[in-house]
This record gives C-alpha cells, sequence and structure tokens, in this order.
C-alpha cells in the first residue's frame, strides 16, 4: 500500500502524486488544491482510493487516462460533483444523486467538475479493457465495455467500492484475493450482461482438477483467475460454477481448507499455534 500527498504545481497544469516508481497524474487541473491516494493492485488492475480537496469557486479535472477508468464517487463535502463531456453543460438532474459512477474510454476527455466544494473522496480503477474478456468471457456486455456511461448508479457496485477503499487504507490489509474478488464483483456490476443460467457446476473432472490444484498450493493465494484458466473459463463463468458444486466462493473455499489443515495439524501431531501459523 503507498499513501500519497501531493499539490498543484505553480500555474494549476499539473498535480501528480507520486512515490517510487508510481505515479499518478489529475490532468489539466484547474482550482485544486492538494490531493491524498492510496494504491493497491489486484490481478493488474490499479486501485486508487483517492480524495483530492479545491478552493473555492469551480474546479476541475480530466477523468481520462491512458488506460479505460471507472470512477466511483464515495463521499462529497460541501456540494456535488458532476462528470461533464462539456464544462458548460451541467449533468441531467436525475443523474445528480450520491455516489454516482463513471466509465470513462482510455483517452477519451471527459471532466469531473465541481463549484463550491471542498473535497471529493472516490475510488478510481485503471484497466485494459481487454482484460475484462479474461474475467467475464460471454458474460461481458460489449455494449457497456465499449461506450462511456456518466453518472449512473449501482449499489452493488459502490458496496463493492468501499470496501475496497477500506483494503486500501488497511495498514495490515486482508490477502490479495479478497480485494480481487471485490474487484471482479465490481467490474461485474459495471460490466456484465444478464449472466446465462447454468443448471450444473463444473464436470468433476474439472473439478477434481481445481480442488488437487488449491490443496498443492495452500501456502499461496491462488487467484480465481489462475483457477479459471486451469478448465478454459472466464472467471465469472467458473466463480459461479465453482460455487453451485461446492457450496461456497472459491476464496471461502481456500480459507476454510486452509483452517481445516491447521485444525488436523494441532489435532493430529500436537503442533503448538505459533509453529501451525
Amino acid at each position: 500500500m503507498k499513501t500519497l500527498w501531493a499539490r498543484a504545481a505553480k500555474g494549476g497544469r499539473q498535480m501528480q502524486v507520486s512515490e517510487g516508481s508510481d505515479t499518478f497524474e489529475f490532468r489539466s487541473p484547474h482550482g485544486m488544491k492538494a490531493a491524498h491516494s492510496r494504491l493497491r493492485t489486484f490481478a493488474g488492475i490499479a486501485v486508487r482510493h483517492l480524495q483530492h480537496f479545491n478552493h473555492p469557486g469551480r474546479a476541475w479535472h480530466d477523468l481520462s487516462g491512458p488506460q479505460d477508468t471507472l470512477t466511483v464517487v464515495l463521499a462529497e463535502i460541501g456540494g456535488r460533483c458532476e462528470a461533464r463531456t462539456n464544462l458548460h453543460r451541467p449533468a441531467a438532474l436525475e443523474r445528480q444523486r450520491p455516489n454516482h459512477i463513471s466509465f470513462v474510454p482510455a483517452e477519451m476527455r471527459v471532466w469531473g467538475y465541481t463549484d463550491n466544494m471542498e473535497s471529493v473522496r472516490e475510488l478510481r480503477l485503471s484497466f485494459d479493457r481487454k482484460s475484462l474478456g479474461d474475467w467475464f468471457g460471454t458474460d461481458l456486455d460489449p455494449g457497456k465495455a465499449g461506450n462511456p456511461e456518466l453518472m449512473f448508479h449501482d449499489k452493488r457496485a459502490v458496496e463493492c467500492a468501499r470496501l475496497l477503499a477500506a483494503e486500501c487504507d488497511a495498514s495490515d490489509p486482508s490477502t490479495g484475493l479478497y480485494g480481487e474478488g471485490l474487484t471482479i464483483a465490481l467490474l461485474s456490476a459495471c460490466f456484465q450482461g444478464r449472466p446465462q443460467k447454468e443448471n450444473s457446476g463444473l464436470s468433476v473432472s474439472q473439478l477434481r482438477l481445481v480442488l488437487d490444484f488449491i490443496h498443492e498450493h495452500l501456502d499461496l493465494s491462488v487467484s480465481v483467475f489462475q483457477l479459471a484458466r486451469l478448465v478454459d473459463l472466464s472467471s465469472s463463468q467458473f466463480a459461479r460454477m465453482f460455487k453451485a458444486s461446492t457450496g461456497v466462493s472459491p476464496h471461502r473455499y481456500q480459507l476454510n481448507t486452509r483452517i481445516g489443515k491447521a485444525q488436523e495439524l494441532l489435532l493430529m501431531k500436537g503442533e503448538s499455534l505459533s509453529m501451525v501459523a
């Protein structure tokens, strides 16, 4: 986890948040005073918990980046923020509600706009659109993934975003598998079409292959993407079919298996708790 602070450069042409090789830039900022960023990466997706602070009056910056961007507004202090394709054209009234979400394709200029607002707190994801196909396969809605959508609302996505923001802030974060699961769930809420119903779970041979792999790698946090590749499924399809077969998610199955192994060592070998840990 990286906790970064930055202040706008003189002249307001750029504001960067940087540490080591990682740099996040607010493009074309105006009226912005400072920013705070916490970064985690899950399955190659940069997840940033951002808070930016503004001077009195109007403020804005370009939300776009070299990769596709998904931003979820978590808190607005002092007013409301908007996503605009035209700085002088306000968003429709029905979209001006708290906790709105915007998807901005790579290098497509969309403005994050505020007026007399103290600060905005948001979760911002940066990713390669092609990777969505690996996550969702035929469940992916190409219309949603190929076009900008500004200030839409989804309660499931916002809840996932709040949990991911907490993971970014945590001094002792959970396993990467937990964050990966939240990231998939958030992206699924935003980009997944109506999933095809599966009448059954994994085949016997598929399930045996996956379970053997999990048991052979109990000391690692094996990602859903890795497991899905073993049986040639997308991540979302695999997770759904795995739960149909076992009754639990891949993440929960791995946790339960580790706990069971630890208990077995304690009972059968008399190992101390510190040795098992």
